[in-house]
């Protein structure tokens, strides 16, 4: 830690903010000056009405202040009232912003060529005064230091008794001797608080006949100090509300629209597209109300025969070959092949008849076909019949036995028209919800061009899938993913453009558009085009941070006269402090709040 004395040594040869005091000024507009120096070394200045310098309790302040932000406090001053309290507070003290600033000692005489006349408002007192001030507290300290003398006297008389006590103590038991100290204490005490009441000091005369009194009055100055610190130092905050006049007015032009930054020309009306994309997953619950049987299928045998020229050939009926008898299909089970040669006739039927009896000419061979109900049920049961059966498979049906096994179990199933009926539901709600999901994700200078917005909706994933069974009491779920999309430009560039078409003053911006759109956004060869339509409020062009740095640290007064002066269009100023005591706006940028409205 580097000590006092030497900081003082290398002040000279830094950098430091110079910060003169005016009279009004009290101790909160000091510290914020010093809170919003940027140098390491602020030197202050005190006017000549220097009222609240000769406070040792702002003197502290300023340097606790100064501790708390890191900054070196130096007083520029030859007032030796500010001077000694600069001494009891370890602040370094220089007569001019030329000369080596130091610490002064307490009985540091001041060169009376120095000395500058102070009126402060009447409360100062002459030199010869101080003098006969200064010379009072040295008869004060010289009688203290006889008074101290006494107590060592006092106090070595004392230890020659407690010595012989000592050795009497040791002839009694310990119960005893611990009692004996106890006593000893207290009067110990009261020795040393009669002392400060026969003293002639009459400021230590007064606290030894008044101790009660005393201690609440340091434990009063503790609880003042400590409130005086939050009052002006931590507590001032200013609210600032401007009030600014505005102009309306209509706006209508056709813009295009280039989706290369490069072709951007914002004076042309010629504005960079960019598109905004969002990705959603639905789910939707549907009543699934396809219905199917999922039974045993009815099987059986078919006699059958082919009719080949007498030359030969083949004629093959395949597994899944229908069938049908009354409005009842079946299908073959497996592959069955009827064949001839032309030579070996022993494989037809009519070999010995030159006319068959089944009144066709050719070869005719007869077989047994399995066959089964394309579908469950009871109703595929059916008793042995002989004629009745049709097929297309180039076979004829002699006759058929009776077709049995077939039951019923119907269950519930995912049908296509349910997907259509939940697609068409997920949609419309989907849509609006994500358009405002979509917009929700855009920066504040994003504008969306609404009428560019575009849902894609991916193929829908149905659970159960269609045709497969929806148990019992439960529901089938569509899932769909969604793809929204926006183009959107850069609105302060759309509000610069209109302020510009509609010829604002220099010194007015936009501030607000009511309800603007793209009129007939419409895809062309070179990009997009459309007409923008608007009304708009506009107004001077102050921010924020030019009303913070206007403002801060100076007088309310002060301040409003700046901000009327500095910029135009302002109707109203109002400052609302934290505390009813602050006159002043904070150093401190943090406790400054601004509030910019509009005319409505």
């Amino acid at each position: 830690m580097v000590a006092v004395s030497e900081k003082v040594c290398y002040i000279r040869n830094m950098n430091k903010d110079v910060v003169y005091i005016e009279p009004e000024e009290d101790i909160t507009d000091i510290i914020s000056k010093i809170e919003g120096s940027k140098s390491k070394i602020v030197a202050i200045v005190p006017p000549k009405k220097a009222g609240v310098f000769k406070s040792i309790v702002n003197i502290k302040l300023m340097m606790k202040t100064g501790q708390n932000a890191e900054k070196t406090i130096v007083l520029v001053t030859t007032d030796p009232s500010i001077i000694k309290l600069a001494a009891a507070t370890k602040i370094p003290v220089t007569k001019d912003l030329k000369s080596a600033p130091k610490i002064p000692e307490l009985d540091e005489e001041v060169d009376d060529s120095e000395v500058v006349d102070v009126d402060d408002e009447g409360e100062e007192e002459p030199e010869d005064k101080s003098r006969k001030a200064d010379e009072s507290d040295k008869n004060d300290d010289e009688k203290n230091d006889k008074d101290d003398n006494e107590e060592k006297d006092d106090e070595e008389e004392k230890g020659k008794e407690e010595d012989t006590d000592d050795k009497e103590a040791k002839k009694i038991d310990d119960d005893d001797e611990d009692k004996k100290d106890a006593e000893k204490k207290p009067a110990k005490k009261d020795k040393k608080e009669g002392k400060l009441a026969g003293s002639n000091n009459p400021v230590l005369r007064w606290i030894g006949t008044h101790k009660k009194i005393t201690a609440g009055i340091g434990a009063g100055l503790v609880l003042l100090i400590i409130v005086c610190i939050w009052a002006f130092g931590i507590a001032p905050a200013v609210t600032i509300t401007l009030k600014l006049e505005t102009t309306t007015g209509n706006f209508s032009e056709n813009i295009s629209f280039v989706d290369k930054l490069a072709d951007e020309k914002v004076e042309e009306g010629k504005f960079y597209i960019e598109e905004k994309k969002f990705e959603g997953k639905s789910e939707v619950e549907f009543e699934a109300t396809g219905k199917k049987n999922v039974g045993e299928k009815a099987s059986g045998t078919l006699s059958v025969y082919a009719v080949i020229d007498k030359g030969g050939g083949s004629v093959a009926v395949n597994a899944g070959s229908g069938f049908s008898y009354s409005g009842l299909s079946y299908i073959a089970t497996g592959n069955v092949v009827f064949t001839y040669d032309g030579i070996d006739a022993d494989v037809c039927d009519n070999r010995d008849k030159p006319v068959s009896e089944f009144n066709k000419t050719g070869c005719i061979i007869s077989k047994e076909i399995n066959v089964q109900a394309t579908e469950a049920g009871a109703n595929y049961n059916i008793s042995a019949t002989t004629t009745g059966w049709a097929t297309s498979s180039g076979v004829y049906v002699t006759k058929g036995s009776a077709m049995t096994g077939g039951t019923d179990k119907t269950i519930t199933i995912v049908q296509q028209s349910d997907i259509d009926k939940a697609m068409k539901d997920i949609t419309s709600e989907n849509e609006s919800v994500n358009k405002e999901k979509l917009l929700d994700t855009l920066a504040d200078d994003d504008f969306p061009i609404e009428s560019s917005f575009k849902q894609t909706v991916s193929d829908p994933v149905s659970t159960p899938a269609v045709g497969e069974e929806v148990a019992e009491g439960k529901k089938a779920k569509l899932t769909v993913t969604t793809t929204d999309t926006i183009f959107v430009i850069d609105e302060t560039k759309l509000k610069e453009y209109i302020a510009e078409k509609a010829k604002l003053d220099k010194g007015y911006k936009i501030y607000e558009m009511n309800d603007p759109f793209v009129e007939n956004f419409t895809k062309t060869d070179n990009g997009y085009v459309g007409k923008l339509k608007t009304s708009y409020v506009a107004g001077s062009t102050i921010t924020e941070n030019d009303i913070v740095e206007t403002v801060k640290g100076k007088g309310i007064g002060t301040a409003k006269r700046d901000l009327t002066d500095n910029f135009k269009g302002i109707k109203s100023i109002n400052f609302e402090t934290s505390v009813p005591w602050v006159t002043s706006v904070p150093g401190d940028t943090n406790k400054i709040t601004v509030n910019i409205k509009t005319e409505e």
